[in-house]
């Protein structure tokens, strides 16, 4: 145990900006699922821990998996796992609460659980264990495999979501189970599995979700930043009586989710990185981020730059954060303030359709060889199936401007499997990515030297509460066959280097993204067997067919959908119909009047412009 103290300490010496409260009135844990490095560099993360951390009555501490050094020495002295900050075992944490924004980390969940002496089952825990709660994009995605394993699943975003659950556990600190109650009660943004019986056709597919507790409500909404401002932190500060911090949030900025933390042996530790804006308007098909996080949304220029000029003197590096980067309206302002304080300026990809000349020189100014790109395909049909409106030949003519300001090098993210796909598909993307690759060789010549075209292949997996969410996914097998004939169709073109997901990886995605209740027993046994998936099926006899081999009717009750995302089945089903006759769709206009999706509360519509909802927080103090 000496070891790891000593090993956290050390890593705590790297860092700027973490906090230690000694002496506070609640102790959260706050829980990545992941290691380290890979958490440090989650935005998400780093904005709740500044967010808890702002409520002077709450003292959070950052939990990770460990590394496998790190794994080796806490099963060589078999200690508990221990908090960062001040190497204190979670299990005497008030609240341990995780951050899942992948799937995949449900089995690293349940062994941080295992790890901490924590009840793995919710039913299992006395008042002496601490309050589990999950929050994150995965909690609004579909939380029912690890739901059983859950006291509370925070469902929506945590500016809004961080104050309530606090004030509620103030407020009920004597009872957990008039706490869960409360929660429940709220009616958005707190999901309280253990209130729900959930009951199963003979089939394996399920009949229906009953509240078994009054005042639960019959689906739990999500909780959205734009819908309540500071309301959280403004009732906590007038109960307090503190007139003044009252009135200073009444008239405070937006919150901007940025790097709270300087942590260089993250991965992108040397970057800051700050959230421009949220949601994505185009609605690809296939895409769990664009829908999820609907209405798009902005961080308005000013409260960007202020942060970015705050952090300037510890880095020259910034990363902007965005699911569509160039729809920021200010995105102009945004650049110029940057450039003007030299940083150097990154993104982690774009939106073909939304790539500007004004954006593509501040990258080039900022030193960037390499650029990240989407066409997610190689045929014009089967792109209005997924709804990204773009035709091959303006691909190949966008990426020829990038090629020709110097920047030779471009990753092409592209999945295999999409619904409808067909041999004419696949070999569409090959044909391409040989167009783009002559493109690239042709801006060469100007430059003297070459680049290289990164097609990185994927397996297309369905996600909850998008139009494919009813789709299989293909069957492994063939899937794979797909992904290794063009992986060495590909391989052959000059200066190209393919990179590739397994089918495998791509189906264990799958369970885990639309698996039910029933898939708890199966997460805790494939913990134990250290992530064997295939032996914890044998074992259980756990059916992923049922899950991901086939394709579910309208008719039938979806597991993720006891969340309410706010938008409507009807929406959703046709988008599904309009895929099936390669039918595309308008992008969504945020708001003006609009009611085409159901997501947008009609108290927003009148006072909203067209694509300027911004990004407001319940909890800045």
């Amino acid at each position: 145990m000496k070891r790891i103290v000593e090993s956290y300490r050390r890593r705590l010496a790297t860092e700027e900006g973490w906090t230690l409260k000694r002496g506070a009135d609640l102790c959260v844990a706050l829980c990545y699922p992941n290691t380290y490095e890979v958490g440090m560099a989650n935005l998400g993360f780093q904005a709740m821990y500044e967010l808890f951390n702002r409520i002077p009555e709450v003292s959070c501490e950052r939990v990770f998996l460990p590394d496998d050094l790190e794994m080796r020495e806490y099963e060589k002295s078999r200690a508990p796992l221990l908090s960062l900050e001040s190497q204190t075992p979670v299990r005497d944490f008030d609240v341990l609460a995780f951050s899942v924004s992948f799937e995949t980390d449900y089995l690293n969940m349940a062994r941080v659980l295992r790890m901490s002496g924590v009840p793995l089952w919710s039913e299992r825990r006395t008042a002496h264990d601490p309050l589990v709660v999950m929050g994150g994009a995965a909690s609004t995605l579909n939380p029912e495999p690890v739901a059983d394993f859950t006291d509370v699943i925070a469902v929506g975003e945590g500016e809004i979501l961080a104050p309530k659950l606090i004030d509620l556990i103030f407020e009920h600190r004597d009872s957990k189970e008039e706490l869960l109650l409360a929660l429940a009660r709220v009616g958005r943004g707190f999901y309280v599995p253990a209130f729900y019986d959930v009951t199963y056709n003979e089939d394996g597919t399920i009949e229906s979700y009953t509240p078994n507790v009054s005042g639960a409500p019959l689906k739990v909404g999500r909780a959205v930043a734009a819908e309540n401002p500071k309301e959280g932190s403004l009732r906590r500060a007038m109960r307090r009586g503190e007139t003044d911090v009252a009135n200073r949030l009444r008239g405070m900025d937006v919150f901007a989710p940025s790097s709270s933390i300087w942590a260089p042996e993250a991965e992108m530790g040397e970057r800051f990185l700050v959230e421009i804006s949220r949601g994505c308007s185009q609605g690809c098909r296939f895409c769990w981020a664009g829908y999820n996080y609907w209405p798009p949304r902005v961080v308005p220029a000013r409260n960007i730059l202020e942060k970015a000029a705050a952090w300037r003197g510890r880095t020259d590096k910034i990363g902007l954060v965005s699911t569509a980067v160039c729809d920021h309206p200010e995105i102009g302002e945004i650049l110029q303030g940057l450039r003007q304080m030299d940083y150097r300026i990154s993104v982690s990809s774009l939106r073909l359709d939304q790539i500007s000349d004004e954006l593509l020189d501040a990258l080039v100014d900022s030193g960037d060889n390499q650029i990240a790109v989407a066409p997610e395909t190689g045929s014009d049909r089967l792109r209005k199936v997924i709804n990204k409106n773009l035709t091959n030949d303006e691909i190949v003519d966008i990426c020829g401007r990038i090629f020709d300001r110097g920047m030779l090098t471009v990753k092409l993210y592209m999945m295999a499997g999409l619904p409808t796909e067909e041999e004419e598909d696949l070999q569409a993307m090959v044909d391409l990515v040989e167009r783009i690759k002559d493109r690239m060789i042709k801006a060469g010549k100007r430059f003297g030297r070459v680049g290289k075209i990164i097609p990185a292949l994927n397996g297309f997996v369905p996600k909850p509460n998008t139009p494919f969410q009813w789709e299989p996914i293909c069957e492994e097998k063939e899937l794979k066959r797909r992904l290794k004939w063009l992986s060495k169709a590909m391989s052959r073109l000059p200066n190209t280097e393919v990179r590739i997901m397994s089918a495998r990886i791509a189906h264990e995605q799958a369970l885990l993204s639309l698996g039910d209740r029933t898939a708890a027993k199966f997460i805790e046994t494939a913990e134990r067997l250290n992530g064997d998936l295939r032996q914890a099926m044998r074992e259980t006899g756990f059916d992923h067919e049922l899950h991901t081999a086939r394709r579910r009717s309208y008719a039938e009750v979806l597991p993720w959908e006891i969340i309410d995302s706010g938008m409507t089945r009807e929406f959703l089903q046709q988008e599904h119909e309009r895929a099936q006759i390669a039918k595309s769709s308008a992008p969504c206009p945020s708001v003006d009047q609009c009611t085409r999706c159901g997501v947008c509360p009609t108290t927003w519509l009148a006072a909203a412009p067209s694509g300027l909802i911004q990004l407001q927080s319940a909890a800045s103090i």
